[in-house]
């Protein structure tokens, strides 16, 4: 079995050509394998969506109101989510260098 060199195709254009799969064999397989994840933040936005809706039926300021709330409430519970679980890159880099008396968070 030989290898290819540098100049040869990851993915080849057609099944004909010899080893590997085909371009549209490997877009059947990611979208196979990113399916799971594109329907959950589908389904994830519309749980948002439809209580905005309900609260549509309200009136103009409480459909404002809602919006807003939702729209901070995502913002926020993102960031507060992102930065409570990763510790910063200088104290993560710092930390077994002995440097952990700088880090706020070891």
């Amino acid at each position: 079995m030989a290898k290819g060199g540098v100049e040869e195709a990851l993915l080849l254009a057609s099944r004909d050509e010899g080893l590997g799969l085909g371009v549209r064999d490997e877009v059947k397989k990611q979208l196979w394998l990113a399916g799971p994840l594109i329907a959950g933040a589908l389904l994830q936005n519309l749980i948002q969506m439809i209580s905005v809706m309900y609260v549509g039926h309200l009136g103009e300021l409480a459909l404002a109101g809602a919006s807003m709330a939702s729209s901070f409430a995502t913002v926020t519970g993102f960031s507060l989510l992102v930065h409570a679980l990763t510790p910063p890159t200088a104290c993560s880099h710092s930390a077994p260098l002995g440097a952990s008396h700088y880090c706020t968070y070891t």
